[in-house]
């Protein structure tokens, strides 16, 4: 009786984390629309939120700001940090390593390389998509062929999960390369384009931009949550996940596709935002332990909340503000070192 009391306490801990963690976001998301150029307090924010849900809008130029500039960022913020945390949490379970994210298969080098290229040609693949669209596409594209090269070979091959990650850092190497190559060679202009997609950044963030990925993400995240069973059975190894009924190389391609695939569609449009997908599984399963029934949620609350608060911190950086890749790295790899130190192998792997 004692020891099923104490599990409750533990299991009540734990969804606490997720709770407290989901309640956090949406004080959040308020606190993000206060900050800007445009000043406004956070009492400002919540009556601009509610004049316009009742359409007594007093401020025009205020409900512009807060409901179709900063509100669009603060949600995509949360999406995007939400993917790529419950990714990586994903990746480390399936994969059996603690360096793994969802750029270990190369979708982030894959995109970069998509949008380099998009911006190098400029109008000539934008005649039919605007600009902004025609980059999005060429790095979505170009985001899944690592996945897609894994999947190829892994038709002919054994696939085990160190050669899957082998195979996705030499595509990111190889992409990194010729994005390298592409930047040398190009103007001042085009440079700083990709620069700064290559840091990653939210500004440009509008409502339109926001359905697909998010269409996109929840169906990918529902799958995941749906077939977490499998990623537990993975973690105790090939041999016996075999012997538990569940096939070692299947699970580890499908999972990895499914990660790739939501990735690729909010880095598409943000760039590559770093340490999202390493640090936020890490610090989630110190508080939830490596069920990913609980940690995969507890990672996508946990994510969204790190990266909407390095946003906020990035807006308020420098004159006019730093990419939000930039702080999410700054503030994510001493983090990551401090909880490689500190924590124990079995508190951090239970």
């Amino acid at each position: 009786m004692e020891g099923k009391q104490e599990y409750y306490r533990m299991l009540r801990r734990r969804w606490s984390f997720i709770l407290i963690c989901a309640v956090l976001t949406v004080i959040s998301v308020f606190f993000a629309l206060s900050i800007g150029l445009y000043d406004l307090s956070f009492a400002d924010c919540y009556r601009i939120f509610v004049e316009h849900i009742t359409g007594n809008i007093t401020d025009v130029y205020a409900d512009d700001i807060v409901m179709y500039t900063r509100l669009p960022i603060a949600v995509f913020t949360v999406i995007t940090g939400s993917v790529l945390a419950m990714g990586g949490a994903v990746m480390q379970s399936l994969l059996r390593n603690p360096l793994a994210d969802p750029y270990t298969m190369g979708v982030s080098s894959g995109a970069l390389l998509g949008a380099s290229l998009a911006i190098i040609m400029g109008t000539s693949v934008s005649s039919v998509f605007s600009e902004r669209w025609a980059t999005v596409i060429m790095a979505f594209i170009f985001s899944l062929i690592p996945v897609s090269v894994i999947l190829l070979i892994s038709l002919r091959r054994k696939m085990t999960p160190t050669k899957v990650i082998l195979i996705g850092i030499a595509m990111m190497y190889i992409f990194s390369a010729v994005v390298s190559l592409i930047m040398i060679t190009s103007s001042e202009e085009t440079l700083s384009e990709i620069y700064s997609w290559r840091v990653g950044t939210l500004e440009s963030t509008k409502w339109e931009t926001i359905p697909i990925p998010l269409a996109i993400s929840l169906a990918c995240m529902a799958f995941l949550m749906f077939y977490h069973k499998r990623v537990n059975v993975m973690m105790s190894g090939p041999n016996s996940a075999h012997s538990l009924g569940v096939d070692p190389k299947n699970t580890i391609l499908i999972q990895i596709s499914v990660v790739s695939l939501m990735t690729a569609a909010v880095v598409s449009f943000t760039g590559t935002i770093g340490f999202v997908g390493l640090v936020g599984p890490h610090i989630a399963r110190l508080f939830v332990g490596s069920e990913t029934k609980l940690l995969l949620p507890a990672s996508a609350v946990f994510g969204g909340l790190f990266l909407l608060l390095a946003n906020c911190i990035a807006r308020v950086s420098g004159q006019y503000g730093l990419p939000v890749g930039v702080i999410s790295a700054m503030i994510g790899c001493p983090l990551f070192i401090i909880i490689l130190v500190k924590m124990r192998r079995r508190s951090a792997w239970r």
